[in-house]
């Protein structure tokens, strides 16, 4: 039988909690050189992409398209349809969720924005979280969290870098998050 596929929040933030400047910058963050901090790895093991309109239009300014050959999905309430990348979607994000592991493949990478990540928390959406903590303080900016579930993670490995990032990836049980969030802005 088909293991279940899982949906990964895998992003980097300051040693302060936030993963972009009020602005969206992300200038903050170490370049890819010598040191992949496991990027590949990671990427090998996921067959789609899910993103806010905000980070996708962000990410469009990078580069050519990042993620070619992997299922992207944006959700959005400013648009339908597909371009060349991505399809847009938008509503109950567990009815998507479900509709995503429910089909074979691999697991899924919840690439962000913090909004996005967010509504997925708060819907119990995410299985794994694997955060890279960037030795970088930036006092404001778009924060991980802004309230949150409750309850205990189960941190299933840590890694240190040479040049001061740590990364921990956690593992989220159903029974340990409450889903009593604050009331926030949804994606």
């Amino acid at each position: 039988m088909a293991e279940t596929r899982r949906i990964v929040l895998y992003l980097a933030a300051s040693l302060d909690g936030f993963i972009a400047r009020r602005d969206g910058g992300i200038d903050w963050l170490p370049a890819m050189g010598k040191e992949d901090y496991g990027y590949a790895q990671f990427l090998s093991g996921v067959d789609a992409v899910v993103m806010g309109r905000i980070t996708y239009e962000q990410v469009l300014t990078l580069g050519p398209y990042p993620y070619a050959g992997k299922k992207g999905y944006v959700f959005t309430t400013a648009r339908r349809g597909r371009d060349d990348n991505v399809e847009f979607v938008g509503g109950d994000i567990q009815t998507f969720v479900d509709g995503l592991r429910s089909s074979p493949g691999k697991d899924i990478w919840l690439v962000g924005g913090a909004r996005l990540a967010q509504g997925f928390l708060r819907a119990g959406a995410v299985d794994r979280m694997i955060l890279t903590i960037v030795p970088h303080l930036l006092g404001e900016g778009i924060p991980l969290f802004d309230g949150g579930p409750e309850g205990p993670l189960v941190l299933m490995e840590s890694r240190t870098f040479r040049d001061g990032l740590v990364q921990l990836r956690y593992e989220f049980e159903a029974q340990s998050l409450t889903r009593e969030w604050p009331s926030a802005p949804g994606p």
